[in-house]
């Protein structure tokens, strides 16, 4: 498969889709004060506001590093 990164590209601007949906969905448990029900390996996960945006940022990080975004 063949991954670009450029960011007018396809896969970026669904990842920045991706990303701001996630953002909104912690944005609104918190609000809420409630958790982010998730589906991870075969099992129901519940995850704080917290919990769910450093895994975010853990996500996203771990992106970074594997496709590092073009400076020019």
């Amino acid at each position: 498969m063949i991954r670009s990164n450029a960011p007018d590209s396809l896969i970026a601007k669904a990842d920045m889709a991706f990303e701001a949906a996630w953002r909104k969905v912690i944005d609104r448990a918190r609000q809420s004060k409630t958790e982010i029900v998730i589906w991870r390996d075969g099992q129901i996960v519940e995850l704080s506001p917290d919990e769910a945006t450093a895994e975010l940022e853990a996500n996203l990080a771990k992106r970074e590093s594997n496709f590092p975004r073009n400076p020019n």
